[in-house]
């Protein structure tokens, strides 16, 4: 797993980060647009903290998501909604990161999502 610790070295990163776009149900009342990255860019870009690095995204977004495969151990943070996405894109680009988006979600399941709501993260089985 790469890590970036400072904003910098995600300039140094030769080969594009995988941005996942995706629609899904489970974080809106209804039907919407989610993006993905991966947990050490979100963390290098927005700040960590938390149990999993995502009180960094929840400051700037007012929630998150997070994935993760337990088989590779890769972990990923997400926002949703189209605005929320566009920003969530923006920023890492901004700092240096050269993105490539991919349509899909990423290759990991939803282990749980908070809304903004304090001591609200519904667990995902």
């Amino acid at each position: 797993m790469r890590t970036f610790d400072l904003p910098w070295q995600l300039a140094m990163v030769s080969q594009p980060i995988s941005i996942h776009v995706f629609r899904a149900r489970q974080l809106a009342k209804s039907e919407t647009v989610v993006t993905a990255a991966p947990i050490d860019l979100v963390v290098s870009v927005f700040g960590g903290g938390g149990m999993k690095g995502e009180q960094g995204l929840e400051a700037a977004f007012g929630g998150s998501a997070y994935y993760r495969d337990e088989a590779t151990e890769e972990a990923y943070l997400a926002v949703w909604g189209a605005r929320n996405g566009s920003r969530f894109r923006r920023q890492p680009r901004e700092s240096g990161a050269t993105l490539q988006t991919v349509s899909g979600e990423p290759p990991a399941r939803l282990v749980w999502y908070n809304s903004g709501q304090k001591g609200h993260r519904p667990e995902i089985r």
